[in-house]
């Protein structure tokens, strides 16, 4: 069924059972048995209705190019010029596609879980309680955690005029035993800020909330693929740059082992109107090892989870380890086999020129794309851009 119809029936139905159901690979599901499915399910399901081609969309510009730990820009020390880079015809030249931040999506909710700071601030005081073996239970109140933490943090200072000891059980891992050491240097400097130990242990709190919350955030990165190279919202838009970009068509070489990385780790998007809140879930394996569960617990409820409205794009993703497993310090990986360029129908004649040229080194076929006359979509040109009068009379010009 095409994508537009299941977003007409879908809206058509009961406002129940909008929540209740998800676009998957362009199939309607029910969102609870999708959600209980595991890793190892939802590829396997996922894998066997997988599209032969993927598209990609390119705007064919520059960006600028910032430092990852400052967020300024590069200057380049000859020129005086902020230095730039054309990721798209990077990707064009290396047959590579370069992994994004999610933050930097164009989807506010995009690869954001959901974390209720109240939860969140209650299951970490239980978890420090327990670190330091007072007697608690997860039927306690948020106050009573934290007054219970601050008596025992009181004591300690009291007899010892530190509260370095605070943490009494032994570290189940090495990350654990890292957020004791920052827990206890925060609090100091929270302390030295404000001499006040309910504000202090507060402070310290929403630091571990939002420390976590973009961990996990950040923790991989990810690449978009369209099923169509047709799709007017996606050529319209910024993904595009309004028809003056260009889209490269990848075949899908699913049995050929050179390709398993990536195949392995591509997925279909999940389309719904509901958020699950994950804090309980997720709170748990915080300070513990990374584990196949947690990673898949990011993916599924952040990387590819998105609001019904972006169903059109019927997109399918790449998600790698962030940082460390990435091949390329740039974040461009070498992606399946380009088989076919779409050239906008509004992109400048130099910029056709030159794409064209590079398709002729690589002998990598293309063509234009175009409006149809009768209906509002979008076509495949019938003369070939060569033959074109506007590509004809650009070349000669030059």
């Amino acid at each position: 069924m095409d994508i537009n119809n299941l977003l007409q029936e879908i809206r058509k139905a009961a406002p129940y059972m909008a929540e209740s159901y998800c676009i998957v690979n362009g199939s309607i599901m029910n969102l609870n048995e999708v959600q209980n499915m595991g890793y190892d399910e939802f590829n396997l399901r996922a894998k066997q209705k997988m599209p032969l081609k993927l598209y990609k969309y390119f705007p064919n510009t520059l960006t600028d190019l910032t430092d990852e730990n400052t967020g300024k820009p590069i200057i380049d020390q000859v020129t005086g010029k902020v230095k730039t880079v054309n990721y798209s015809m990077q990707a064009l030249k290396n047959n590579t596609v370069f992994m994004q931040s999610p933050t930097l999506f164009d989807d506010i909710y995009d690869s954001d879980i959901n974390l209720d700071y109240s939860e969140y601030e209650k299951a970490r005081l239980l978890e420090y309680c327990r670190r330091c073996e007072i007697a608690v239970t997860e039927k306690m109140e948020t106050q009573e955690l934290g007054n219970r933490l601050i008596n025992e943090i009181l004591k300690l200072f009291q007899s010892k005029r530190n509260f370095d000891s605070l943490f009494k059980r032994a570290p189940a891992t090495e990350s654990e035993n890292l957020s004791n050491q920052c827990f206890l240097l925060k609090l100091k400097k929270e302390l030295n800020r404000n001499n006040d130990l309910a504000m202090a242990l507060k402070n310290v709190i929403l630091s571990d909330f939002e420390i976590y919350s973009k961990y996990l955030q950040n923790v991989f990165r990810a690449t978009c693929f369209a099923t169509t190279p047709y799709s007017q919202l996606m050529w319209g838009g910024s993904y595009a740059n309004c028809h003056k970009g260009f889209c490269v068509e990848y075949t899908v070489l699913s049995n050929d082992p050179s390709y398993q990385k990536l195949f392995l780790n591509l997925f279909p998007m999940v389309y719904c109107k509901v958020r699950p809140n994950m804090t309980d879930r997720l709170v748990k394996l915080e300070d513990k090892e990374p584990t196949k569960e947690l990673l898949w617990d990011i993916y599924f409820h952040g990387a590819l989870r998105k609001s019904i409205d972006w169903a059109f794009q019927d997109e399918w993703r790449l998600l790698l380890p962030m940082k460390n497993n990435l091949e390329s310090k740039d974040y461009c990986v070498p992606f399946f086999p380009i088989t076919k360029v779409f050239l906008g129908s509004r992109m400048p004649q130099v910029a056709r020129k030159e794409i064209i040229q590079i398709c002729h080194e690589k002998h990598i076929p293309y063509i234009g794309v175009t409006r149809k006359s009768n209906v509002f979509e979008m076509q495949e040109c019938i003369v070939k851009c060569e033959d074109c009068p506007k590509y004809i009379e650009n070349t000669e010009n030059n």
